[in-house]
């Protein structure tokens, strides 16, 4: 397998825990925060599509689905392109608000659509090639793509958790 397509594969599946863990919830259960520093099932989808949308929409030169498609209305939020998440403290964790978790879930899928694409129209080897970086400043395509893999993971285990402890189950969407 080359790297694109395990890219393209990991975020296929990050998506796919993403919206299997919000299917079913309540907004009230998107937003139980499991400790007063913890986050939310609602701000970890939130991350995790605002971060591919961030990140595809920077690399392909257009504006952010969050601020063009007016997702940060169904947050009732800013159309602030640079809040994705980053260094949030507790009452930004708490203001992250969908009105719906068709909301939420709709974002996570029109980020993952975009992020997609754009994945999918790389070729083998386009992963060295230096470009701009969304936090400023030029890397390497890689460096990017391995963020946007582990942050993924990383963030759908934790929406994962959180739902369990919501159940007071084990929790595994296979």
């Amino acid at each position: 397998m080359q790297y694109i397509e395990f890219v393209s594969h990991a975020l296929d599946t990050v998506n796919e825990e993403t919206q299997a863990s919000l299917d079913g919830m309540t907004v009230d259960q998107l937003m139980f925060r499991p400790a007063p520093q913890a986050n939310s099932m609602a701000w970890l989808a939130w991350h995790i599509a605002r971060t591919q949308d961030e990140r595809a929409s920077h690399l392909t030169g257009r504006d952010q689905l969050w601020v063009s498609d007016g997702w940060h209305a169904r947050f009732g939020l800013a159309p602030d392109p640079a809040n994705t998440g980053r260094r949030h403290d507790d009452d930004e964790v708490a203001a992250v608000r969908p009105e719906s978790v068709g909301a939420a879930s709709g974002y996570c899928t029109a980020a993952y659509q975009r992020a997609s694409q754009y994945i999918g129209s790389l070729e083998p080897g386009d992963e060295e090639k230096s470009v701009s970086h969304p936090e400023g400043g030029d890397s390497k395509l890689i460096a990017i793509l391995d963020r946007l893999v582990h942050g993924g993971f990383t963030h759908v285990g934790q929406l994962m958790y959180v739902r369990g402890l919501i159940e007071q189950r084990h929790w595994f969407s296979r």
